[in-house]
């Protein structure tokens, strides 16, 4: 006689499926908490870029586009706040773990000091590069937030679309920074050396994130972004950059390029944060589909469920006393009436697992080349008393000089480490 399940079994197997929809709840709170961030991000790169030019020009530039432009930072700010407070352990939605509020807290840190710098740009009292390092700063432990927040992803489709946002705005983010350096460059009229050099470096920066990017975007993402790549204003971009690589330290460019410069850059990144947009909200609709999605096969196990018990109690039949290790390897195993027992659901939730596992590795393979990367920059920075961009650029020439990639070379440089760390 077949044995009935116990309402304990029940229970249980059902509690799977609810724990997995209040992950993928928790996952929506996370990817909202991406938008805002990458949404703080951008405002703070067009403050960025207003605060150089009006620094540059001595404040007969954009004096009313600035503090137009920090208001809206500030907006975005609160609304990062607000956002943040959901993700504090033991009062929100969706408890972030401990890497994540690291990040925050030295975000929020270095927000409370904001508004001080703002007032010492408006007086005209700090250096463009100076305002430029210290918001490039902020923007990369922002950025920490995003990529802590999708290296805490547990759905791999999830994931495929936080990485490439987080490496989208990452890229974005080192466009900002070349407009950034490029304009007070031409300000100036002239680039000193360590200028061209990082102008170089942040290009290609740049093409590694998008690089990145096209590898996990999806087709309508990717076709928006060609269309901006053929964008007039890009090859006109194009040429201007074209000059970094020919000019000689103190040469003089024409200072009347900086607002040139300053535009054309100005409009890809524009056009970028609407691409941006599209994948923030694909990104949100992703979340709610997945989630709506786990609660009608919750809604359909508890109907199954109630059928099965049904039927038990009106027939008898074989014992089914095949292992439940042997069931678990059996994909296509549908003998002994499998069918009609509680068994079915819970292969078709231990096949779900093991096929989301499997996704999700390929899915966080980006996240863990950028792990590696930063823990060879790291180890540079120790053992070698480099800076993190003589590091990273030190990394890069290593990596071009042997043909290979950049994370090979940073697992090539943590394994040189572990070994001596043995010897």
């Amino acid at each position: 006689m077949q044995a009935p399940s116990s309402p304990l079994t029940h229970r249980f197997l059902l509690a799977a499926r609810e724990a997995e929809i209040e992950a993928l709840r928790q996952l929506a709170v996370g990817c909202q908490q991406a938008i805002l961030t990458g949404r703080l991000i951008h405002e703070l790169q067009r403050e960025r870029g207003i605060s150089n030019v009006f620094l540059a020009s001595g404040g007969e530039c954009f004096a009313r586009q600035h503090p137009e432009q920090v208001a809206r930072s500030r907006v975005a700010e609160q609304a990062f706040r607000q956002g943040v407070a959901d993700l504090v352990p033991g009062t929100g939605s969706a408890p972030a773990g401990m890497r994540l509020c690291n990040c925050i807290a030295a975000v929020l840190l270095q927000l409370e000091e904001l508004d001080l710098l703002r007032a010492q740009v408006q007086q005209q009292q700090l250096e463009a590069a100076t305002l430029t390092c210290w918001l490039s700063e902020l923007i990369a432990r922002l950025l920490a937030v995003i990529f802590e927040l999708a290296d805490s992803c547990g759905d791999p489709e999830l994931t495929r679309a936080l990485v490439a946002t987080f490496n989208f705005i990452q890229g974005k983010e080192y466009a900002g920074q070349e407009r950034a350096w490029g304009a007070i460059g031409f300000a100036a009229g002239r680039f000193e050396a360590e200028q061209l050099e990082r102008l170089i470096n942040l290009q290609d920066a740049q093409q590694r994130s998008f690089d990145t990017f096209t590898c996990y975007a999806e087709a309508e993402p990717l076709a928006l972004w060609h269309e901006l790549q053929a964008m007039p204003e890009q090859a006109e971009l194009l040429r201007l950059r074209g000059m970094f690589s020919r000019l000689q330290p103190k040469d003089e460019v024409p200072m009347p390029l900086s607002e040139l410069w300053y535009e054309l850059a100005t409009c890809r990144i524009d056009r970028m944060q609407q691409l941006e947009a599209h994948l923030e909200q694909r990104l949100l609709q992703k979340s709610r589909d997945k989630t709506a999605a786990a609660e009608a096969e919750l809604r359909h196990h508890r109907q199954q469920l109630n059928t099965l018990i049904e039927a038990a109690a009106q027939r008898t039949a074989p014992v089914n006393l095949t292992p439940m290790a042997e069931l678990l390897r059996s994909p296509g195993h549908e003998g002994g009436g499998l069918n009609d027992t509680v068994y079915d659901l819970l292969l078709t939730q231990a096949r779900h697992l093991e096929q989301v596992q499997k996704e999700l590795e390929l899915a966080r393979s980006a996240l863990d080349e950028r792990k590696q990367i930063e823990r060879a920059k790291g180890l540079l920075m120790q053992f070698h008393g480099l800076s993190e961009e003589q590091a990273y650029r030190q990394m890069r020439q290593q990596a071009m000089q042997a043909n290979i990639r950049l994370a090979d070379l940073a697992a090539r440089l943590i394994a040189a480490c572990d070994g001596l760390g043995q010897s």
